[in-house]
């Protein structure tokens, strides 16, 4: 077992939750605190080779339990709105970009083992850019008799009266015990425990820079409190394989200058009695393991553009390869047509679900089958990797664009703050489900529409015992009742006659679409994806709370 344990020596937490910045976090997230760990490897100038490894072997030991307090014995200072100065690098730019590409050229050439003549040039370079800054520092430190208008002008703007100022809030949390503890009880780190005391005494604060910590390992068995269940309520955000080469990639992209959002994987935990004996339960063919893009600019569709949206997705990614090479997991195709296999769906994700809700696409989603071939995923990843490398902008955004659909731009991100963006939010296990956009059924159920000799009743019949079969192939469960409606039943949801017909193609005969509130017996475990449309968007539900 590895233990390690962090005491507020000042018994506050200063952090801000991802989601909501009026609001302090708490547990601390595993993320979090391997970061500090990360930023303690590279206190030194050399990295300790022992000490990366240490990192390396414990981002591969997956989610740690928590031993820590809960609930009512947490306090919570209250949040106030400061305005706060902004940093005077807004005035004097980075004077040491210049140097760091240098050396990053520099350190390429070297593990590539580049031309001599190049590796020359880049320490050439490298003395020039030293040159140039030693310059700058000392004229920032020599007093002119008569400074120029320009020079006054800075000098003014430095001051922190003249500078202009951001809101910011510091949220704060008093827990009653100010000790906590990261737990993994089935890992045997006695090959990396030196190294990893050096790194957790290195630690010197978590969160905020005056949440001052203290951070060693201890031997002592320690009971925990919280522990990863796929139907706990708390989502932390983990980390997981290659979460030290994607902080490296991070800073060596924002430099510690520009905005960043900290790599990690949504994790959800529950109460350790709770999670003792979890009983098995039915669960959908789609998994939790999505690759996630979130809107950043361009147009704001709402959900009835799901399906040209999820067809710009997937012609994005599968331009880049071709529908022959791929393995029908991905491409959804087999030699003699469609596959009936679980591949990989292309799935806009609305904002619905909430009294705010608008319906508009925060984003989209590679959502991939629960049985993934490894070697299939490896191939989807490296497919992202190219079309970013190729097709993404110096901030890392894409733009996807199909047909009538205006350039809608995205980036991939870890974690979003964006409830629509949050696997955990749509994959939970329910009892009920409402669809966030319609279902596109797999047979003619006849006239919902009709009025006469009780047509639209047998429709509707028809249409449930649809779904219901739906449901089996998805999840392996029938629903105990179903309810069909051509209007929407979530708030920021939109109605059928808005949605373009399916599957919208020359000679293919448009689906009948409904939505539905579905009730099972016992709790399912989503991702819940139903229906004809279900690899384009279309048939995506909500998990509720079934009052």
């Amino acid at each position: 077992m590895l233990a390690i344990e962090i005491e507020f020596l000042t018994g506050r937490y200063a952090a801000t939750a991802h989601n909501d910045r009026g609001r302090a976090e708490w547990p601390p997230h595993p993320a979090r605190f391997f970061s500090a760990l990360v930023a303690a490897l590279h206190d030194h100038e050399e990295v300790d080779v022992a000490e990366r490894a240490a990192l390396l072997w414990l981002e591969q030991q997956g989610a740690p339990s928590l031993w820590v307090d809960l609930g009512s014995r947490v306090g919570r200072r209250q949040v106030h709105d400061v305005y706060v100065p902004v940093n005077d690098v807004t005035l004097i730019g980075d004077p040491e970009r210049a140097l760091r590409e240098a050396n990053r050229k520099r350190a390429e050439l070297a593990e590539s083992g580049g031309p001599t003549k190049e590796l020359k040039a880049a320490e050439r370079l490298i003395e020039k850019e030293l040159t140039k800054l030693d310059e700058f520092v000392r004229a920032q430190q020599v007093v002119e008799s008569k400074p120029s208008d320009k020079a006054l002008a800075m000098a003014v703007a430095l001051l922190p009266e003249r500078r202009t100022r951001q809101v910011r809030t510091f949220p704060v949390v008093l827990p009653e015990t100010p000790t906590f503890a990261f737990l993994w009880p089935t890992a045997d780190a006695s090959p990396h425990r030196t190294a990893l005391e050096r790194l957790c005494a290195r630690v010197t604060r978590l969160g905020h820079s005056s949440s001052l910590a203290r951070c060693h390992v201890v031997d002592r068995d320690l009971t925990p409190t919280l522990v990863p269940c796929d139907e706990g309520e708390v989502v932390l955000r983990a980390v997981g394989p290659g979460q030290l080469e994607r902080l490296d990639r991070a800073f060596d992209h924002h430099q510690a200058f520009h905005s960043r959002v900290l790599p990690a994987r949504p994790q959800r935990y529950g109460a350790a009695s709770k999670a003792a004996s979890p009983s098995p339960m039915a669960e959908s063919v789609f998994s939790a393991d999505w690759v996630l893009f979130e809107r950043v600019g361009g147009s704001r569709p709402v959900a009835s553009r799901t399906t040209d949206l999820a067809r710009a997705l997937r012609g994005a990614l599968i331009e880049l390869h071709g529908n022959r090479d791929l393995p029908a997991t991905l491409s959804g195709h087999a030699e003699s047509g469609p596959t009936e296999q679980p591949h990989v769906a292309f799935v806009p994700l609305p904002f619905v679900g909430n009294e705010h809700a608008d319906g508009s696409l925060m984003g989209c989603a590679l959502v991939l089958p629960r049985e993934l071939a490894k070697d299939d995923r490896e191939l989807l990843l490296r497919l992202v990797g190219r079309w970013e490398t190729e097709r993404s902008d110096q901030r890392g955004n894409l733009t996807l664009a199909a047909g009538t659909l205006p350039p809608f731009i995205v980036r991939r991100v870890d974690v979003s703050a964006k409830a629509a963006l949050d696997p955990t939010r749509w994959c939970r296990a329910s009892t009920r489900f409402i669809t966030a956009t319609p279902i596109a059924l797999d047979r003619n159920p006849g006239n919902l529409r009709s009025n006469q000799d009780g047509t639209a009743r047998r429709a509707a019949l028809e249409a449930q015992q649809n779904i219901s079969d739906a449901c089996v192939r998805v999840v392996g469960a029938r629903p105990c009742s179903v309810e069909v409606s051509l209007a929407p039943l979530l708030p920021g949801a939109q109605h059928v006659r808005d949605f373009l017909p399916w599957p919208g193609r020359p000679g293919r005969t448009p689906r009948v679409r409904v939505h539905a509130d579905i009730h099972f017996e016992t709790p399912v475990r989503g991702p819940l994806l139903l229906g004809a449309g279900r690899y384009f968007g279309l048939g995506l539900c909500l998990p509720v709370e079934d009052t």
